[in-house]
């Protein structure tokens, strides 16, 4: 069984960014008609890598709000399959330990 979640993009001044899973589209349509009837106010997001955005948002703003829909796998939040050489399980001797003791 796949399941999906909703990945949103805003493009900002021809500049395209991708945003945090956790960012709702709702939420982000409410954000920029408050700015816009307010005559001016700032668009706060997270991008996907975490970072903290914020626009300054008016009624001559150019902003596009894209949604795409994408498949997850159930053995990975992100979807993409990992090999198994590609996080090498580091084995340690009963005497050693993979951390230190403080």
């Amino acid at each position: 069984m796949t399941s999906s979640i909703e990945r949103v993009q805003i493009t900002v001044d021809a500049t395209t960014y991708a945003l945090s899973p956790l960012e709702g589209l709702d939420d982000i349509r409410a954000q920029i008609m408050n700015a816009v009837r307010a005559g001016g106010g700032f668009l706060n997001v997270t991008a996907d890598g975490g970072q903290r955005l914020c626009f300054f948002v008016t009624a001559s703003s150019s902003i596009v709000v894209a949604v795409s829909t994408v498949s997850i796998g159930q053995d990975t939040a992100d979807g993409e399959r990992r090999s198994r050489d590609a996080c090498p399980i580091l084995e340690h001797g009963d005497d050693e330990l993979p951390f230190d003791i403080i």
